[in-house]
């Protein structure tokens, strides 16, 4: 009986946590900058940045990872980072190991190209593994269905410099003079359903893509699902290929004219 009324708080308080309003309140207590320019060495020795993609990315990351921790720590959670790159999630907040009602957070990024107009999109994790209960424990921390909620916090920035990397070392006493790869950055933290889309992410990928919108899409979670539960139903049967999604579903619309059917079959 203890063990069930356990579970049960865990899981009001996983439901409860506003880990969005948390998070803002962090970034509102520490206005981070973002203005990064490189790795120093012991010696003084400064490697710029640039601006390849995938390391301002591990940049953002970096950034967000100490509030995550006292966000935890204020609440009486653990976290417990991915073990491999292409595990998800990049944190996962939780009681303890056999918690059934862990949070998890995800950190992406995307850039744009231009200061107003622009509308830009994500990529959010893979729809044929962990999400599908028949392999729930691939590339996941913890198994698909121990997770409460799943939190995206999205870094959109403006890419300075295009894609040359400055060749240059310099010395410490020469930091003004290294440019910073990134400008105006905007952050938001939402639901993962919330923002979802019905379109794979990027080419042939398995990955589940997100809308393509604003800022404001993006913080007011303006996505294609009415709910959590048809995200998940949505993606757990979306075929990976053209081939495999002839005669059932591509978008959410053939999603819900599928559903109908096969109901007045039952």
């Amino acid at each position: 009986m203890c063990g069930r009324l356990n579970e049960m708080r865990h899981l009001i308080m996983a439901t409860h946590l506003r880990f969005d309003v948390e998070f803002h309140k962090k970034l509102e207590k520490y206005q981070p900058t973002y203005d990064v320019k490189g790795v120093v060495t012991a010696s003084g020795t400064v490697y710029p940045l640039g601006s390849d993609t995938k390391v301002l990315s591990s940049i953002f990351e970096y950034f967000a990872r100490p509030l995550i921790y006292q966000i935890a720590q204020e609440h009486k959670l653990t976290v417990r980072e991915a073990r491999a790159q292409n595990y998800y999630p990049d944190f996962t907040l939780m009681k303890a190991e056999h918690d059934a009602t862990k949070i998890a957070v995800d950190v992406k990024t995307t850039y744009r190209e231009t200061d107003t107009g622009w509308r830009v999109r994500f990529t959010l994790g893979g729809y044929t593994s962990f999400i599908r209960e028949a392999t729930e424990s691939k590339n996941i921390e913890f198994p698909y269905s121990q997770y409460a909620k799943h939190w995206i916090i999205g870094y959109i920035y403006k890419r300075v410099g295009g894609d040359v990397t400055p060749a240059h070392l310099y010395p410490l006493k020469r930091l003004k003079d290294i440019p910073v790869p990134l400008a105006a950055v905007d952050v938001f933290v939402q639901e993962k359903w919330r923002i979802a889309g019905d379109t794979a992410g990027s080419g042939n990928t398995t990955n589940i893509g997100s809308i393509t919108g604003t800022l404001e899409d993006f913080r007011k979670g303006r996505g294609v699902f009415e709910s959590e539960e048809e995200f998940l139903e949505y993606w757990r049967n979306y075929g990976r290929t053209a081939r495999d999604r002839a005669g059932t579903f591509n978008d959410i619309h053939e999603f819900r004219a599928w559903k109908k059917k096969n109901r007045r079959r039952v």
